[in-house]
């Protein structure tokens, strides 16, 4: 009988440290979805103090598939003096997913761009197109929400939740002024600014668009700038993007005037006395207990996800609470607005109160209608169950395909 025994793949779901916990939620959801297919799955934690360890258990577990978070667990080892990812010297398939804009990890996404043995996933389309330009094969799975983690509807005992981090932008601009040329520096800001302005311009294409706008010799001073430190000009991209997050975000909180407004997170600049500060509500496990206790949930996403939903959103909109978004495409095609999520444009400030005063003032039944219909939704359709059986569908093709591919030479002889 034991000779008959068919072994399940395998597939190690590696951890990696996470001071907001997110990845630990993540994975834990994962695994359990996936456990429940036909996979034989182990969840490994990884840190530089135990990779010979891991390396240890995952030889001795022979998975076929690996996954981790923004490339933080992948293993490199020494193959005749050349440093390679491990996957390419155990010959398994590395899966990882990205929750947020590959270009945040372009230090880590560099040394592995040569790796045929590497699957890259994505949360949002613009990143998916991006790394298809770089000839590689990249998968969709949407983020979604732990329903372990969300907890039963709780009294409302504040009026509007935020969540930072939150930085005063003029902190930003004078430090820039004494980093960058005068040039440089304007570029940065009107990118930045461009960008604050059109929540579903991806910062690749702004970037590219204003180029385009300015003088030729400028534009040969950046490209080769580009050329010659492309590390440098990612990190200058990423900077230019936490601008425009923050300018956005201190705008909306600027402007509401009649409501008290706690930002869950660090703060850096002076705010307003109507604003409530709690630096130590950083941790995925904390903010969802903010939230459930919160009437509104006023979330204002990175601009690196131009075109899809983070977890923050699933998360807020499963707790119940009255979640408000930016107006863009990709809040529709998860949830459908004024019925179980808000929408609203983040430069129409007097929307943005206005719509604030009616849910909190003229509309509480409708405001725990809606509340309560996003949580449905996001419990029924959006969670890290559904997201793991996407994954396990994309492993189970990689299967089915190594198999046809087996099959051929003996189809041909």
């Amino acid at each position: 009988m034991e000779e008959n025994k068919i072994t399940k793949p395998r597939v190690v779901f590696l951890k990696t440290p996470d001071p907001k916990n997110m990845v630990e939620n993540i994975i834990d959801g994962l695994n359990k979805s996936v456990s429940a297919r036909n996979f034989e799955t182990k969840i490994v934690e990884i840190n530089p103090d135990n990779l010979q360890e891991v390396i240890n258990q995952i030889v001795e577990f022979k998975p076929l598939f690996t996954f981790d978070i923004n490339l933080d667990g992948m293993i490199y080892a020494e193959n005749e003096g050349q440093k390679q990812p491990f996957c390419d010297l155990l010959g398994n398939i590395h899966i990882t997913w990205f929750i947020d804009d590959p270009l945040i990890h372009f230090t880590k996404l560099k040394p592995v761009i040569q790796s045929n043995q590497i699957l890259y996933a994505t949360i949002d389309i613009e990143h998916l197109q991006w790394l298809r330009t770089l000839g590689k094969n990249v998968a969709l799975i949407p983020a979604g929400t732990n329903p372990a983690k969300i907890p039963p509807p709780k009294e409302k005992e504040f009026e509007v939740a935020f969540v930072g981090p939150l930085t005063d932008p003029i902190l930003i601009e004078n430090d820039w002024q004494q980093r960058l040329d005068p040039n440089l520096f304007g570029f940065a800001v009107e990118l930045g600014r461009l960008i604050y302005r059109n929540p579903d311009m991806p910062i690749r294409f702004a970037s590219g668009y204003l180029l385009s706008q300015l003088s030729p010799e400028f534009q040969s001073a950046l490209i080769q700038f580009q050329q010659e430190n492309e590390e440098d000009f990612s990190n200058l991209l990423i900077e230019i993007g936490l601008y425009a997050m923050h300018l956005r975000r201190w705008n909306i909180i600027d402007s509401i005037e009649n409501y008290e407004v706690n930002i869950l997170g660090p703060v850096s600049g002076e705010v307003k006395d109507n604003v409530v500060v709690f630096e130590e509500i950083y941790t995925q496990k904390d903010v969802i207990d903010f939230i459930s206790k919160s009437k509104i949930s006023l979330l204002s996403q990175p601009p690196f996800i131009p075109s899809s939903l983070g977890f923050t959103v699933f998360d807020s909109v499963a707790t119940g609470t009255l979640t408000f978004v930016e107006e863009r495409l990709a809040s529709k095609s998860f949830f459908e607005p004024e019925k179980e999520i808000i929408t609203y444009h983040p430069i129409d400030f007097i929307e943005i109160e206005g719509k604030i005063a009616y849910y909190l003032e003229e509309a509480p039944d409708e405001r725990e209608e809606i509340g309560k219909a996003g949580r449905e939704k996001a419990l029924k359709e959006h969670t890290i169950y559904s997201r793991g059986e996407i994954l396990a569908n994309i492993m189970e093709d990689i299967i089915r395909q190594s198999i046809q591919e087996e099959k051929k030479p003996e189809e041909n002889s």
